[in-house]
């Protein structure tokens, strides 16, 4: 990169705290870099501010920086680099393009410590979450892609970026989730739950194992769960579910037993295995459930049989390998206060119908209050209490939000990603508990974006196709599983210009008897052969979703296989009208809401800089900085002692 001087800067008033005397407790830490051995990320959060530690494997500048969506345009980005002399300079920086990033007129980044050994260079750093300014990201609940990148040396002036080369990336993390209390049990146990897999030479794969639950001695709480990704297999393993199953199955014939997908050998018993245990998907880690809650296993009613299903995702169609990935269940004896239940929302796969070149087209699928109420009153409960929220879609997925809906007023989302990452999915503890009652609406809405499709994206299995489901983790637990809604095929055809329709019970769907060129034709052949897409038509797709009939699925743990086939075809009234919608307030545009750094005077330029002091208190020579890294390199430092020559300066 080329290097920029900056002629004019108000100094501002600065003091770097030894890393030492810092007691921050940090409640995240993520490595950046690929290997987990480069580029280490520590970070803490109250209402206002955020603060992160870096800690790097160079002796050169360090960068990192909040990025729209992964890449270096658009970014707020701070560089950081401490001298031989054992002086900090630190700014705060946007980016414009793939450039030398942009020195930000306002520095609203603080520097709290920073420091050198023999091998690392560490920097303390925070700033405000909301800044209200178009050179700074808003830092928000849900994904958020940081960026990364150092160098081995420092730069021949305190302004000036060499080219990074390739130690860069970029990592999709969750900076404002709730820490996970990781502390378990003395009596805690696990159970391993892993495939045998011969890779096969195809793209996509869904992978089926069967476990019969061993015998614990009784009842027992499953408290966390891990998952078990072979080495090597990173980039195959899209996603792992653990499933019962609506019919009993023969756990001994079954145990050990595994099959793909539509094989001509799959049981047919595992077809009703479709309750949703536990979910994990691509980028996430372990989730230890909060310490009132546990999911049953062992006890009277609990399933004996488990079924894991394994999406490989293998675009390079590897073969030659063997992969063990799966579970590791961690359960005790110390039953806690209430079983936890899993519920899924959502839309069905087999009705998402997304137009191609759509910039931001939303699939909706409602949860109605009729079905909550019937599991309510079944288990002689009137509120479940949601603790946890996990979401699921595919490439196009680029938005996703839970919605709760009381009376026709909106109350705050129960969940909400405005930055979905397909390679980073990950369930969300919430901040606090939320109360669902009878009467509540759930509505998961998928916003997707296929800007770059010429052909029409269904619903499907692969990554290609698309999935639009939601997971609530919520006591006490309640027979319900399911409870979704999908767009009525009817008002799929109606959109498509049918008049008339039938139902085909061969093919379990309907079809259009009317007009004559339609009759007949399934959606999926009407899709591909019958549909030039406009914009007219895809808004008619796009009101089908959002006022449309639907049919509904409420399934529950006693349902039947039929009965929850033939909810799929039964027509219902469109999703509710909500009069209040809610809407997170922008305290930016609110008059006395002014957030934490706010930049309330645009002329006003301020400049973090700390400079060379002239005091040479290790006894090193004098003279410029860049001309003392040999000398500096033999101190014996301890390690992250900081040695800052930072002096105190006015404006």
């Amino acid at each position: 990169m080329a290097a920029f001087w900056v002629s004019l800067w108000v100094v501002a008033a600065v003091t770097v705290t030894s890393a030492n005397c810092l007691e921050v407790k940090f409640t995240h830490s993520a490595y950046l870099d690929a290997a987990h051995e480069k580029y280490f990320l520590q970070w803490r959060y109250d209402a206002d501010t955020i603060t992160f530690r870096v800690e790097v494997a160079t002796l050169g500048y360090v960068g990192f920086g909040i990025s729209p969506n992964g890449d270096m345009t658009g970014s707020d980005i701070v560089t950081g680099l401490v001298t031989d002399q054992g002086d900090t300079f630190f700014y705060d920086r946007y980016a414009t393009a793939k450039d030398t990033p942009t020195m930000d007129a306002s520095q609203d980044w603080t520097l709290e410590a920073s420091g050198e050994n023999g091998t690392h260079t560490f920097l303390q750093f925070s700033r405000s979450l909301v800044l209200c300014d178009d050179t700074d990201r808003t830092i928000k609940a849900g994904t958020s892609r940081v960026i990364w990148a150092y160098h081995e040396e420092d730069p021949r002036h305190d302004t000036e970026l060499m080219y990074h080369g390739g130690t860069r990336g970029a990592r999709s993390l969750m900076l404002l989730s709730v820490p996970q209390d990781i502390k378990l049990p003395e009596n805690v146990q696990s159970i391993y739950l892993l495939n045998t897999y011969n890779v096969l030479k195809r793209e996509t794969i869904y992978w089926y194992r069967g476990f019969k639950v061993p015998d614990l001695g009784g009842k027992r709480h499953i408290v966390a769960f891990e998952p078990v990704v072979q080495a090597g297999s990173e980039g195959m393993v899209h996603h792992m579910d653990l499933y019962a199953c609506l019919e009993d199955l023969d756990a001994d014939l079954y145990d050990g037993a595994q099959h793909a997908r539509h094989s001509h050998d799959y049981p047919r018993d595992w077809i009703s295995c479709k309750i949703t245990l536990v979910a994990w998907e691509v980028g996430g880690e372990g989730f230890h459930y909060p310490k009132n809650v546990g999911i049953s296993i062992g006890g009277p009613g609990d399933p004996n049989f488990i079924l894991m299903q394994t999406h490989y995702n293998n675009p390079q169609r590897k073969t030659g390998m063997v992969d063990r990935s799966g579970f590791r269940l961690l359960y005790t004896s110390d039953l806690r206060e209430h079983d936890m239940g899993f519920m899924q929302l959502g839309v069905d796969i087999a009705s998402q119908i997304i137009p191609p070149g759509s910039q931001a087209f939303l699939m909706a699928g409602t949860c109605y209050p009729d079905c909550l109420e019937k599991a309510m009153e079944e288990e002689s409960i009137e509120k479940i209490n949601v603790v946890g929220v996990h979401f699921h879609a595919h490439l196009a997925g680029r938005k996703m939000r839970m919605r709760h809906v009381r009376n026709g007023v909106e109350l705050p989302w129960l969940g909400s990603d405005e930055n979905f990452d397909f390679n980073f999915q990950q369930t969300v503890r919430l901040q606090r508990e939320v109360e669902v009652l009878k009467g509540d609406y759930l509505i998961l809405e998928c916003t997707y974006n296929t800007e770059d499709r010429r052909e029409t994206t269904l619903g499907g299995f692969s990554t290609h196709d698309e999935m639009c489901l939601g997971h609530i983790l919520h006591y006490p637990n309640m027979k319900l599983r399911r409870c979704k809604s999908n767009p009525h095929r009817v008002a799929y055809l109606a959109a498509l210009g049918a008049t008339g329709f039938t139902f085909r019970g061969a093919k379990h769907d309907f079809v259009p008897t009317s007009p004559p060129r339609l009759a007949g034709k399934s959606i999926k052949k009407l899709l591909n052969h019958y549909v030039t897409w406009n914009e007219k038509l895809k808004q008619k797709f796009q009101e089908v979703q959002r006022t449309g009939n639907t049919s509904v699925i409420c399934m529950k743990t006693n349902s039947s296989l039929e009965e929850y086939r033939q909810q799929r075809v039964i027509m219902r009234e469109p999703p509710p009208v909500i009069l209040h919608p809610y809407g997170e307030t922008d305290v930016c545009k609110t008059p006395g809401m002014g957030a934490k750094g706010t930049k309330m005077h645009k002329g006003l330029k301020k400049h973090i800089n700390y400079k060379a002091n002239a005091e040479n208190k290790s006894g090193r020579k004098k003279g410029p900085w860049w001309k003392n890294r040999k000398n500096h390199r033999k101190l014996n430092l301890s390690p992250w002692q900081h040695h800052s020559g930072a002096r105190k300066t006015g404006w």
